[in-house]
């Protein structure tokens, strides 16, 4: 709903401005066809040979105007053509255009279409497990969780600090209804209204106390509970509660599965986190942020729609009919950490299944596609061979990670044979002055990025030596590193500032 709606000063208005919205939209999407008709009209014929006419359908919107004003002036400036292709009739256009609008006034005039959509109410429910969202034939009644107990070991939809209601339809063409019952005005919803029959909300737009009686009536339908019934189509689990009797009926459940739309939607909104949005660009990049990304490994998705996803709810026509799973895989067993004080180098410690899998599929893509033009300059390739590395260096993040936990000062221990560069990124809250400053002067972060571009190269080889890495290799896995390397050293930086302010306190 537009600012305009939010910031009315009553009902009327938001409910008004409810249908100056919808009329628009159904006017835009009216001129962007026939402007898209035109368009290929005046291409089929050459007309675009003549810049004066392409630059007609080119014309890009202003800051200052609104869409429907630019589909407007645009439709306005293409009827003015001197040249046009023959069978385009501007008159007959302009008398389409004339006719579709009042048919557009009059869908969208109060009286009539609060009658039509009152009376259609009861195809419209509040829920927070839609059951199309199984399978979008099916027509049993979607689920309202109005539980509020909730576990710290299992996630829920009663977990939902902010809980956002979806809404089932048993038609797209009903999902108006709901966006009308969804209206806000002083933080109440105009569906919470009609609980109360005797509501006045819609009296300025009746004729009289039955036609008000009518709409409260026909609007309340969307807020009663539907007869509870599972379908053929839903996922069932009989579940055994008698281990006596199994072959009885009464010695099972039927558990009936519905997806929590309202969790899918939570766990989406911070999947596509808007204040995400930037830094990850940036990241994609290679360029720094000082916001840290939130990323999900081993997330995958779910289509459950195939083209209307606003038919299956409300909800999942935002999230473009997808559902987001995340891994569950048990973590790989690990052995006791160690420091790592026995070798040169930090990478000569890393060897898990995970790394080993992405260099394995990095390596045999770098085989597939030996030259460089074929596989790293080409744009295409490139993003498997970022995906790769990205996700190697996210594994080399996670071990140092680790170490960087361990108690300070683990690398003043003798005999330690570790890159003192090393040292500096591993043991970044040693207590020392002497070891601080150096560490603050050097440029130990180069020296890392070569390390790891090194041995990522040597693993890359093989043992069968089929592949050599070139320079434009090792420069690119230095500038790969780079940037995740500067974010980790910023977080530690921030998190040491903030430990020292702590204890001044």
């Amino acid at each position: 709903m537009s600012n305009e709606a939010r910031q009315a000063e009553s009902w009327e208005e938001v409910i008004n401005n409810f249908f100056g919205e919808k009329k628009e939209i159904d006017e835009l999407k009216y001129l962007k066809d026939e402007i898209k008709l035109m368009n290929t009209q005046y291409s089929q014929v050459g007309y675009f040979n003549n810049p004066e006419i392409k630059g007609f359908f080119d014309t890009k919107k202003s800051k200052e105007q609104t869409d429907i004003e630019f589909q407007r002036g645009k439709a306005l400036k293409i009827v003015k053509l001197s040249e046009k292709p023959e069978g385009v009739n501007f008159l007959e256009s302009i008398k389409k255009y004339k006719i579709k609008y009042q048919k557009i006034n009059e869908k969208y005039e109060p009286q009539r279409w609060l009658s039509d959509s009152s009376k259609n109410a009861s195809s419209v429910s509040f829920a927070t497990h839609v059951s199309k969202l199984t399978h979008s034939k099916i027509d049993s009644p979607s689920l309202y969780d109005q539980i509020d107990v909730k576990s710290s070991s299992v996630l829920t939809t009663s977990s939902l600090k902010n809980k956002i209601i979806d809404g089932a339809v048993s038609g797209n063409q009903f999902a108006p209804i709901f966006q009308f019952l969804e209206l806000e005005h002083q933080g109440e919803k105009l569906a919470s209204q009609f609980s109360n029959k005797s509501n006045t909300i819609l009296e300025c737009f009746s004729e009289n106390s039955e036609q008000l009686t009518e709409w409260n009536t026909g609007f309340n339908l969307a807020l009663s509970s539907k007869e509870k019934s599972s379908h053929s189509l839903a996922k069932q689990v009989y579940f055994p509660i008698n281990g006596e009797n199994v072959l009885q009926t009464s010695s099972y459940h039927l558990l009936c599965h519905l997806k929590s739309s309202s969790l899918a939607h939570a766990i989406y909104e911070n999947i596509f986190d808007d204040k995400q949005k930037e830094p990850r660009e940036l990241r994609g990049k290679h360029k720094f942020s000082t916001t840290e990304t939130v990323s999900f490994a081993g997330k995958a998705k779910i289509s459950v729609t195939a083209s209307n996803h606003s038919n299956a709810s409300q909800l999942n026509g935002k999230r473009g009919g997808k559902l987001f799973l995340f891994s569950t895989q048990p973590p790989i067993w690990q052995s006791q950490l160690k420091a790592p004080i026995y070798k040169k180098s930090l990478f000569d410690y890393l060897g898990n299944s995970h790394i080993t899998e992405d260099v394995n599929y990095l390596r045999e893509f770098l085989l597939r596609f030996e030259m460089l033009g074929l596989s790293i300059k080409d744009p295409k390739r490139y993003k498997h061979v970022d995906r790769w590395v990205n996700s190697i260096i996210d594994e080399v993040l996670f071990y140092t990670s680790s170490i960087q936990t361990m108690p300070s000062g683990w690398t003043t221990e003798k005999g330690i044979k570790l890159k003192i560069e090393h040292q500096y990124f591993l043991d970044p809250y040693r207590a020392d002055d002497s070891f601080q400053n150096k560490r603050e002067s050097s440029d130990w972060q180069n020296v890392i990025c070569n390390d790891f571009a090194r041995w990522l190269n040597n693993k890359l080889k093989g043992q069968d030596k089929q592949f050599t890495p070139q320079a434009e290799h090792t420069r690119i896995w230095i500038k790969l590193f780079e940037t995740p390397l500067r974010e980790d050293s910023e977080s530690i930086k921030a998190e040491a500032k903030y430990s020292q302010q702590k204890d001044k306190v």
